[in-house]
């Protein structure tokens, strides 16, 4: 009876103990290295599900992200690596007008990136083609000013489609396609 009460004692205390553990502050998007300004250090009760998550005993700082981490989220060991050959992308920024990104996107969304060609003048202008489709938005930038708004977005794209959209941005206008679902 002893060794029942203290076996279920030991085990109420050991799972109320609280550990640190890390939490993004924005949706991490495949790709994106983690910055100290992405996550936060928390207080939890974890229990049997500890050994799944990034204790703050571990620097995710520096971290690949794998898979989609969203805000305020445990972060799970599983979704980050230091093994840079594993991860076959980079992130690259884009100057966007604001008009060609819809006001609902947000950090962590997944988008296509189209090129508008701009027509030359008396021409029929050339049909939108698909830059990249399918990807996440790591950050988005608002920028207002007197002469309109542009938009600065970041995204992780597979390092051999950083030419073909770098050389979209001279060809005309990106627009921004936000995918549901």
């Amino acid at each position: 009876m002893i060794a029942s009460l203290l076996s279920s004692f030991l085990i109420t205390n050991l799972a109320n103990e609280e550990q640190s553990y890390w939490i993004a502050n924005r949706e991490l998007s495949p790709g994106q290295q983690i910055s100290r300004s992405d996550i936060a250090e928390v207080n939890i009760n974890a229990g049997v599900i500890s050994a799944n998550y990034l204790s703050a005993d571990l620097d995710p700082v520096g971290s690949i992200v794998l898979d989609r981490i969203s805000t305020n989220t445990l972060i799970a060991k599983s979704s980050v690596s230091d093994n840079l050959a594993l991860v076959n992308s980079a992130e690259i920024s884009l100057n966007i007008r604001a008009v060609d990104l819809p006001n609902s996107l947000a950090a962590g969304d997944r988008a296509s990136i189209y090129l508008v060609e701009d027509a030359e003048p008396g021409s029929f202008p050339s049909d939108p083609e698909l830059i990249i489709g399918d990807i996440y938005l790591g950050a988005i930038e608002r920028k207002e000013s007197n002469f309109g708004a542009d938009v600065a977005i970041t995204v992780a794209v597979g390092r051999t489609e950083i030419l073909d959209i770098l050389r979209a941005t001279t060809f005309g206008r990106l627009v921004v396609v936000k995918l549901n679902g």
